[in-house]
């Protein structure tokens, strides 16, 4: 149990950490609100325990000990993040246009895989906090339904957060402000994950 309560805290702390994941969490609560959000909310933990699922079964190896595997996951995790960050940052373009929508449950678990922030937090997760006590198999559930709950509950933090200011601010121009705000902090975090 010291090793979930360890996890827990752990997860906690990097999944309601300021990231990609919560930036745009945040960026869906404040333009579409928390209902519409829900799905969003619901693919993360989702994602990431696929992504759990699949290190503790032993691929997060090939993707440590690969560089250009790990290389072409970074590269492509920092171009999709550039472009949300751009679509986050043309707000009024993306209220008028067709696909001004929240991200559905299958594309929020798709993020994840192109999330460096993520694959950090799983390969980390699996490794250090599987309790040693107990067979691979039943450690490992429990290590992925540890950080998930952990992780559902991060996400809808951040989408409620998003959510009040939505309803809190209703000048137009300071939702621009916000929207350039979270795109540039988007932005931003693609640099961290080169450094």
């Amino acid at each position: 149990m010291d090793e979930l309560t360890a996890l827990a805290v752990f997860s906690l702390v990097s999944s309601g950490s300021p990231g990609p994941n919560n930036i745009l969490l945040w960026a869906s609560g404040l333009r579409f609100g928390l209902g519409r959000t829900v799905a969003h909310i619901v693919g993360t933990p989702l994602g990431i325990g696929a992504m759990a699922v699949t290190v503790a079964a032993g691929v997060g190896v090939f993707v440590t000990t690969v560089p250009a595997v790990a290389f072409a996951l970074k590269l492509a995790g920092s171009l999709y993040l550039l472009y949300l960050a751009y679509r986050i940052a043309v707000s009024d373009a993306m209220r008028r246009a067709e696909i001004a929508k929240p991200l559905g449950v299958g594309r929020a678990v798709a993020f994840q895989c192109v999330n460096a922030k993520a694959w950090i937090f799983v390969l980390a997760g699996i490794s250090a906090f599987r309790p040693a006590g107990l067979p691979v198999a039943v450690g490992s559930v429990l290590v992925v339904a540890t950080m998930m709950i952990v992780v559902l509950l991060a996400a809808a933090a951040w989408a409620a957060g998003g959510s009040v200011i939505n309803r809190v601010v209703s000048n137009e121009r300071a939702h621009r402000v916000i929207s350039v705000i979270l795109a540039v902090l988007l932005a931003a975090s693609v640099v961290q994950l080169w450094l």
